[in-house]
């Protein structure tokens, strides 16, 4: 089985190195390619990745960003790339992030078993101490987490996805729909079309998280936004009363930002931590509030998944990284 890495960017020069260096250690006897996505760079991003065309094998640098039209994002630049691959399956990694040792044997050892695999995120040794999980080891690392509201779906991030060919054509592309929840609506849709996500723990990726508060803030409000519509999307019901109790979640959140502020403004980690898990919430609230607002989104008759009866129950699930 061929495996082509799927690995976009947009400027980013800060981490990129890291990235690649990781990729030049990995090993695949089934043979296998890079293909490097770059959606527009206004950074020397492109001319990194060019270092390492005798480094990588196969080495391939593609264009997702069109001049002059409006830039799409991560999704459709993991679709440019899957167009250009010849592998057969494709593993996704991201240029912010370090692939650890042997993460792609063991990606590889996974699809020749399975049709979707989900490998483990790390979330400390990219990411100083204050901004390590406040609670536990963090989203991903001990498995996948399921929505505790109907349709009670897997969720995963496309940071270490494994699809073999097959499934990407029955599935078809990644949605620009939901820019940052397309990882969490494809997962949904393999699973509706009867396919469950494999968590492959060998397969580690050290995860990057944002340390810019304003950064946090808009990543939750964005996965807010996008992770209501795609609960609607599903045909999952909206509660009754769901703004106003929105609403009044987000007062009662208010208290408890004061209070780790105040916390944080000592200097100690854990106020900063906490902080910073707080920003991340409070902009998921914010994100959600705005959905609920705006005019449903219609649900897909063709994706819609089955009877919440017919799936298994709720879990506790912790809020994904995405980017």
């Amino acid at each position: 089985m061929k495996l082509s890495v799927i690995l976009p960017c947009f400027n980013g020069s800060a981490t990129l190195t890291v990235q690649l260096e990781a990729l030049t250690r990995q090993e695949w006897a089934g043979g296998w390619e890079v293909i490097a996505v770059d959606n527009g760079s206004t950074d020397n991003s492109v001319e990194i990745v060019k270092r390492y065309e005798h480094r990588l094998p196969d080495l391939k640098i593609v264009q997702a960003y069109t001049p002059g039209t409006k830039r799409l994002g991560v999704p459709h630049s993991y679709n440019t790339g899957i167009k250009a691959a010849s592998g057969d399956a494709f593993v996704f990694c991201e240029a912010d992030d370090e692939v650890a040792a042997g993460w792609l044997q063991a990606m590889g050892e996974a699809l020749a078993e399975h049709p979707f695999v989900v490998g483990r995120l790390e979330h400390r040794k990219l990411n100083p101490e204050w901004l390590h999980p406040p609670y536990g080891d963090g989203y991903q690392y001990a498995g996948l987490s399921r929505a505790r509201t109907p349709p009670y779906l897997e969720s995963a991030s496309a940071a270490s996805f494994g699809l073999r060919r097959s499934l990407y054509t029955q599935l078809g592309p990644l949605s620009l729909d939901f820019p940052m929840g397309h990882d969490q609506e494809y997962s949904w849709r393999a699973q509706v079309a009867g396919h469950a996500l494999h968590f492959e723990p060998r397969a580690v990726v050290h995860y990057r998280e944002k340390t810019r508060w304003r950064d946090r803030f808009r990543q939750g409000r964005n996965w807010g936004w996008d992770s209501h519509r795609i609960e609607q999307h599903y045909g999952a019901p909206t509660p009754r009363f769901a703004l106003p109790r929105q609403g009044l979640h987000m007062v009662r959140l208010l208290p408890a930002g004061i209070a780790v502020a105040l916390w944080a403004a000592t200097g100690r980690t854990g106020g900063r931590r906490q902080l910073a898990e707080w920003i991340f919430n409070f902009g998921w609230a914010v994100g959600k509030a705005r959905a609920l607002l705006a005019r449903p989104a219609q649900a897909n008759p063709i994706t819609a998944p089955r009877a919440a009866d017919e799936l298994n129950g709720p879990a506790t699930a912790s809020h994904p990284g995405g980017r």
